[in-house]
């Protein structure tokens, strides 16, 4: 994941958002619509974040936390249609022991998504 770009970011609020989805999959343009509209802990004021729907299909993509399954077709209100991913959470247990199979270390403890760091550490990684 890029440095400074937000992309860990938006990878564990991805992740949250399909762990608590009733169905545990969705499409790019739904979790585009609940990363820039979600709420600032804060305050009640909306994110200052704004994600495209490139970006973060470009994040979901790379980002082995994630599975896609499927693509599905979506219409704009201006009326122009275009196809979007539907993706789910991978299996957390066998992203982590495949991060932990590589001969090389490639993990440190800024680029594990905090809700892979528990299963991190149990699984025998070094944070």
């Amino acid at each position: 994941m890029a440095r400074g770009s937000g992309s860990k970011q938006c990878v564990e609020l991805s992740y949250r958002y399909l762990d608590q989805h009733e169905k545990r999959e969705a499409s790019t343009h739904d979790i585009m619509w609940y990363l820039n509209n979600r709420k600032v802990t804060t305050g009640c004021r909306k994110t200052k974040q704004t994600w495209s729907i490139q970006q973060v299909s470009q994040i979901l993509r790379k980002s082995p936390y994630f599975i896609k399954i499927g693509t599905v077709r979506s219409i704009t209100p201006s009326g122009s249609s275009s196809t979007c991913c539907v993706y789910r959470c991978a299996d957390l247990k066998q992203v982590i022991a495949k991060k932990l199979s590589y001969s090389h270390n490639i993990s440190t403890y800024k680029s594990v998504p905090k809700f892979a760091r528990e299963e991190y550490v149990k699984q025998g990684g070094v944070l």
